[in-house]
């Protein structure tokens, strides 16, 4: 017998109208009436509470309806992949994020992409002249295509208390009276940077900062945030 002519049945023979029924499993009486006609099904933790409340096994609940038994087998197998696939979900999602921690300052790719890292903007003291070509100086007369060396370990004050980042960036050769740099930054990440003049430099930072260029900051001088 199908379960929707069961569960008819055993209702009628507790002399429950649908309602009853309904209330007894805090459902509504809709939804007993889509059971009984076969539109819906029960779920398995429902089914268990109907026998329970018929005072019958599940297996005499649903004997007989095959296509019910296969239905539910479908449910459970669908909902063991779901509950996989969460966990997998999850443990790549914890995974990610102590990656992303553990790795912070440590690979500007990684820094770039990191979405618990903000954007900070801060102060920088640069040579008055780079290098090209790995190190060489410039030659006027050069025929050789010469590119200017990236700045290397330089020192960005990225707030008004002295805490910064020691960063490698490209800019070319800073303007005359402009060498040094607001830079915009995420972590070793360097979005972008503009040549200033000291002048520009807000007073607090300019208080704490080297007007000319040190290769070598003092311990003292550079705090760090990381």
């Amino acid at each position: 017998m199908e379960l929707r002519n069961q569960l008819k049945k055993y209702r009628i023979k507790h002399e429950w109208t649908q309602k009853e029924l309904a209330e007894k499993v805090n459902v509504s009486d809709k939804t007993i009436s889509s059971w009984e006609t076969g539109r819906t099904y029960p779920d398995v933790a429902m089914l268990i509470t109907l026998s329970e409340l018929f005072d019958i096994t599940l297996d005499e609940f649903m004997r007989g309806d095959a296509k019910m038994i296969k239905r539910i087998d479908a449910d459970l197998k669908l909902k063991k992949v779901y509950r996989y696939a969460l966990i997998a979900t999850i443990t790549i999602f914890l995974g990610t994020i102590i990656f992303l921690n553990t790795y912070q300052y440590k690979n500007q790719w990684i820094d770039r992409f990191n979405p618990f890292m903000e954007m900070k903007i801060g102060y920088a003291t640069l040579p008055t002249n780079v290098t090209y070509n790995g190190g060489k100086e410039y030659e006027e007369s050069s025929k050789e295509l010469q590119i200017p060396d990236p700045y290397k370990d330089i020192w960005v004050i990225d707030d008004p208390f002295g805490e910064g980042t020691r960063l490698d960036f490209k800019g070319g050769q800073s303007p005359e009276g402009k060498n040094y740099a607001l830079v915009q930054h995420k972590g070793l990440y360097v979005r972008r940077i503009s040549f200033v003049s000291w002048d520009s430099i807000p007073g607090m930072y300019r208080d704490i900062m080297h007007k000319e260029y040190e290769e070598a900051p003092s311990a003292e001088d550079e705090p760090t945030h990381h």
